[in-house]
């Protein structure tokens, strides 16, 4: 009795704690509110929305398991699910951190039984997109596009490996005859695949607020500065949102295997977006403990393809790539408005509890 009392005062005067937080820097969680808006807007939408909606698409209409059928049958041998589970493997290194759980929630809707598939298959169906990496490390870290291409395929190394790890002595489980009839795209695929973006866009740019808050709110608190003295400070920043990789700029090539081990970890506030668009339908223990190991595997890998491939492309580190709001804020604003409206219409159809 004593402890849940210590501990709900503990949990009071924690919750105090940041209420004064939050209305001393005021200043600085709101820029920080605005950065992260601003990015989402000219980042994160355009650059995923159209992805996430076809992918969408591509694996419900069966394109994507006639698409991938030559490399699925090259990866038979070790890969023992359905073609349409191969095809969202792949897919899903190609799309992105968000691809790979939307596509696996929306494989077990139409059949609870695959659950414990899709948990499995989560352990390696997350990765970076190709263009993000390239851009996060290659470009504005380094200025060599080759660097961040080779940090991408040290990513996806890892993420065979853990797949070839988990597949290999699992029994031989479906074929592609149960959904030879489904190969047709259909309007509502198209109009459900829309839904279900904005929806988990919603959730990624809300936990992208979220994270670079609590970022601001930490080293308001003199938590950042702590670091510094021990050059853990950049590290940890990237480790917690990992956007903040750009931080490291100049030419450090000794550091991409730290910079392939973070991004095949993730980042924690990618890893919440994976537990929000879960939702509860698919357990991440699986997949939480496959994070160390792939991180460890993919800085390995990098290690060991800097080693065949020096890289001797000496670029300048201060391009920039963030494209100005002006370029793009007719189609993110767009974008928004087609959320709203679908958000919206969504929170109407909900009934509130009596």
């Amino acid at each position: 009795m004593k402890k849940q009392k210590a501990v709900q005062m503990f949990s009071a005067l924690f919750g105090f704690a940041l209420f004064i937080i939050l209305i001393i820097d005021s200043e600085g969680t709101i820029d920080a509110a605005k950065r992260s808006v601003e990015v989402c807007l000219t980042v994160i939408i355009p650059s995923l929305f159209a992805f996430m909606v076809f992918s969408g698409i591509f694996i419900k209409s069966g394109l994507g398991d006639i698409l991938f059928f030559p490399l699925y049958k090259l990866n038979s041998f070790w890969f023992k699910g359905s073609r349409r589970e191969f095809s969202i493997f792949v897919t899903s290194l190609f799309g992105g951190y968000p691809v790979g759980i939307k596509l696996l929630k929306e494989y077990i809707a139409y059949n609870k039984n695959y659950t414990a598939i899709a948990e499995k298959m989560l352990c390696y169906c997350y990765c970076g997109s190709p263009s993000f990496i390239i851009q996060i490390v290659g470009l504005s870290v380094l200025g060599n596009a080759a660097a961040g291409f080779m940090v991408y395929l040290s990513n996806i190394a890892a993420c065979f490996t853990i797949a070839v790890i988990i597949n290999i002595r699992l029994p031989k489980r479906s074929k592609y005859k149960e959904y030879a009839a489904a190969t047709k795209i259909r309007i509502d695929d198209f109009t459900d695949s829309i839904a279900d973006t904005v929806k988990a866009l919603g959730i990624i740019c809300g936990t992208i607020l979220a994270f670079n808050i609590i970022i601001e709110m930490l080293d308001f608190c003199g938590v950042v500065k702590l670091l510094a003295p021990f050059n853990a400070d950049k590290a940890f920043l990237s480790i917690t949102e990992i956007s903040n990789l750009s931080l490291f700029k100049g030419n450090n090539y000794a550091l991409l295997p730290f910079f392939a081990a973070v991004t095949s970890f993730g980042g924690f506030c990618i890893i919440a977006q994976t537990a929000a668009l879960a939702k509860g339908k698919i357990s991440l223990k699986g997949f939480l403990l496959s994070r160390l190991p792939a991180s460890v595997l993919s800085g390995l890998y990098m290690y060991l393809i800097s080693l065949a491939i020096p890289i001797s492309i000496e670029a300048s580190s201060n391009i920039t790539l963030s494209p100005s709001f002006s370029a793009v804020d007719t189609i993110s604003t767009a974008c928004l408005l087609i959320m709203t409206y679908i958000l919206l219409k969504e929170a109407g159809n909900l009934r509130l509890p009596k």
